[in-house]
């Protein structure tokens, strides 16, 4: 499953979805990780121009999830339409904290919706 992570450091969840400097993505399964790309955005303003939305929802394209420390309702509908599950449970925590702890949830309890995802990854129906 194919995960990003919005972040300012390259470290942390610290990023608001539009203000993000970076996005990092990893491959995600319940046997492990690995690191696949960073997207880099530069200096954004907080000035709600939702065309700097653009770029981060093309990047997006193929991932399943991204961890956020926050989301606005215009970048979230895009998000929902697009098959992207925004999560802000993880904000303020490394990336490296979230990766062990979905690659332990996708092992041992995934919560339905997740489980749907994984099982359709798995037999090929999703984009990878």
């Amino acid at each position: 499953m194919k995960v990003a992570f919005a972040t300012q450091d390259l470290t942390r969840i610290d990023a608001h979805f539009g203000w993000a400097r970076h996005l990092v993505f990893y491959d995600v399964s319940p046997e492990g990780y690995r690191y696949l790309k960073v997207r880099d955005f530069g200096a954004l303003r907080q000035d709600g121009d939702e065309q700097k939305l653009m770029a981060k929802l093309r990047a997006l394209r193929g991932c399943d999830l991204v961890f956020v420390s926050a989301v606005g309702p215009v970048a979230h509908a895009q998000l929902v339409r697009q098959g992207v599950h925004a999560m802000e449970q993880f904000s303020g925590k490394s990336i490296d904290e979230a990766l062990r702890e979905l690659q332990w949830t996708l092992r041992s309890r995934p919560q339905p919706w997740l489980r749907r995802r994984l099982q359709a990854e798995r037999r090929g129906y999703l984009r990878s």
